[in-house]
């Protein structure tokens, strides 16, 4: 969908537009503008329609942060502006915004350009990969909220299924699980959830260390057969 209200054979500028790069987050449309030296031209958006977001103008290859209203240019040299609209998350749902460009010379500027675009894609925004909200605690596989967590960070646990707290002192210290084996058997089985082939000391309920044959299932468990049942615990790490 595009609207043109422009007269080039009237106007001091020209008005190109670009590429338009599709990303898995939004739409990115790119514009370029070309004028005489010293002319002053004015650029905005409206988001009557939608909201834009990461948007930016160029000169002279300096880079501006802009929040689409409207900013006037004087310059020498070809003027670039980029922004972006995010996914909607609402399929069939395509964002769309007007650009302008007008030459700022006259109170009632005759040399005009409009056009509007529209997104190409209706995934799920970036910020709201679930589709049930864009912060931390509402992903699935996290803690439920922040609370107590100050200033830990966050690591994959070692089941590899989710993530969790972490206090940074904790990062130097190894890692160790103890098992206690309250009923006499000839094979410990033990689900230590190490993420590691940790040593193992074992003990009967005497204090004896007791020697016997490991298998490691996998990194986080292991299993350790003896001649004979007995009862005890085991310290890995």
């Amino acid at each position: 969908m595009a609207i043109f209200k422009f007269n080039i054979s009237d106007s001091e500028f020209n008005v190109t537009r670009l590429e338009d790069v599709v990303t898995d987050c939004a739409t990115i449309f790119n514009f370029q503008v070309t004028t005489t030296p010293g002319n002053s031209i004015r650029i905005s958006l409206d988001n009557t329609y939608a909201n834009f977001d990461n948007s930016f103008y160029t000169v002279l290859g300096v880079e501006t942060p802009w929040d689409g209203s409207d900013v006037t240019v004087v310059y020498g040299s070809d003027l670039y502006f980029s922004f972006s609209l995010g996914n909607s998350g609402n399929p069939g749902s395509f964002l769309k915004t007007i650009v302008e460009v007008w030459d700022d010379t006259t109170v009632d500027p005759y040399n005009f350009y409009t056009t509007t675009v529209t997104r190409l894609n209706d995934s799920l925004p970036c910020d709201d990969p679930t589709g049930q909200g864009g912060t931390y605690d509402e992903l699935t596989d996290t803690p439920d909220n922040k609370v107590g967590q100050g200033l830990k960070l966050v690591r994959v646990n070692a089941a590899e299924d989710g993530h969790e707290y972490v206090d940074p002192g904790a990062l130097g210290n190894d890692l160790n699980y103890t098992h206690t084996q309250a009923v006499a058997s000839a094979s410990w089985v033990m689900p230590h959830l190490l993420g590691k082939n940790p040593s193992i000391a074992c003990y009967d309920t005497s204090g004896n260390r007791v020697h016997g044959d490991v298998t490691f299932t996998d990194l986080n468990n292991l299993t350790v057969t003896f001649n004979t049942a007995f009862a005890g615990v085991a310290y890995l790490n």
